[in-house]
């Protein structure tokens, strides 16, 4: 009994927390609206989804789902997204709490929070039951949505009305939606609320709030943040790391963050391609190319590989730079690597080739660009004297 009263109790602060920014943030949000179809494709992909959702191992699959929904938000054709999803009460998956997390999830991709809100509330009426993993999906959902004042209305109402008791999940979920929000002091007397409870917080709860701390500038509740974790024997991972190394990467704090990047090393951990991006990021904003170079030397070492936006930052960078060979190199590593660049940068290449007199350089990256067969390019070589 006592544990219920202090379920209740804690549950009512949340939304009491919520409630106090609910007015503000009511102003001026994104409204989503549904579009008829832009062009035949668009329903064409509609039309082959809800084909292809007759077989049971295509709707076991999460990413056709994902795929579907992302051509057709791409296309706008909204109401194609509520079709495909609505679609899938017509087959035995829909009585199964994890199928429909998914549905709820896509919803909340889509900004469609009243879409994933009336699933969860027919999940009964579907013979699928609703536990704490369905409502956090709804929360998430709403997250995602940027609904973050209305996730104090979810706390408030659902629980008790359901018997669902919120676990640690749903409360980073909230608390997340809070710095989202901007309601940084709110979401520190949360972390305290639900510790005062048992839950005890995890890393995902600590590293949302350190994120949050750092992206403030509130360098001294990251500090103390970072003393409390190691008193409560909360191990921090590289995720921890590289949020506190973008911090000193932003503040411009160079030689501490060569410093902090050895440290992340001397701990025992491997930078992952964010940590290298951060690093050449920072050398960019120096101007400092053999900094870059040196940096992207090691990621590649290190069995690192930009994604499509640093190769486009590295090779732009390059450019700027006068510096065509890195250009070229960085180049026909993206193509081998299937990582796409725009025509024009590569263009841009090509071109500053020709202007330092590297004439077969600039050849074998256009021959290069017509035979890759990952992006289509087209590629001119300048005329030149």
């Amino acid at each position: 009994m006592s544990n219920q009263m202090s379920t209740t109790s804690a549950l009512r602060r949340l939304q009491g927390i919520f409630a106090e920014h609910q007015q503000i943030a009511a102003i001026n949000q994104p409204i989503t609206t549904c579009s008829k179809p832009t062009n035949r494709s668009a329903q064409a992909i509609v039309d082959s989804f809800k084909k292809s959702s007759e077989c049971p191992q295509f709707r076991r699959n999460r990413f056709h789902y994902e795929t579907a929904v992302r051509q057709l938000t791409e296309a706008k054709h909204f109401s194609g997204i509520i079709d495909i999803i609505e679609h899938q009460k017509n087959y035995p998956d829909i009585r199964n709490e994890y199928f429909v997390v998914r549905l709820i999830l896509l919803y909340g991709k889509v900004k469609m929070d009243h879409r994933a809100r009336n699933l969860f509330d027919e999940m009964p009426q579907l013979n699928c039951p609703r536990t704490v993993f369905s409502f956090n999906a709804l929360l998430e959902a709403y997250l995602k949505s940027e609904k973050y004042h209305k996730i104090g209305d979810l706390f408030r109402e659902l629980p008790s009305k359901l018997s669902i008791e919120p676990d640690l999940v749903s409360y980073n979920t909230a608390i997340k939606a809070m710095c989202k929000a901007s309601w940084l002091d709110s979401a520190v007397y949360l972390m305290d609320e639900i510790e005062s409870r048992g839950i005890k917080p995890n890393i995902v709860t600590c590293n949302t709030l350190l994120n949050a701390f750092y992206e403030n500038r509130r360098f001294s509740e990251a500090d103390n943040l970072w003393d409390m974790m190691e008193k409560k024997n909360i191990i921090p991972n590289l995720c921890s790391f590289n949020i506190k190394l973008t911090s000193l990467v932003i503040a411009n704090e160079v030689s501490k963050a060569n410093q902090f990047f050895d440290e992340i090393v001397n701990k025992g951990f491997k930078p992952d391609a964010f940590s290298y991006n951060t690093m050449i990021k920072m050398g960019i904003t120096q101007g400092n190319l053999e900094e870059v170079k040196m940096w992207y030397e090691k990621m590649l070492q290190n069995d690192c590989l930009p994604d499509h936006k640093p190769f486009t930052m590295l090779v732009t960078f390059a450019c700027s730079s006068k510096d065509f060979d890195f250009a070229l190199r960085l180049c026909k590593k993206a193509m081998k690597s299937h990582k796409a660049i725009c025509n024009r940068i590569m263009q841009r290449v090509v071109d500053g080739l020709v202007e330092h007199s590297k004439i077969e350089n600039a050849k074998e990256l256009v021959k290069l660009a017509e035979s890759c067969g990952s992006f289509r390019y087209e590629l001119s070589l300048p005329s030149h004297n």
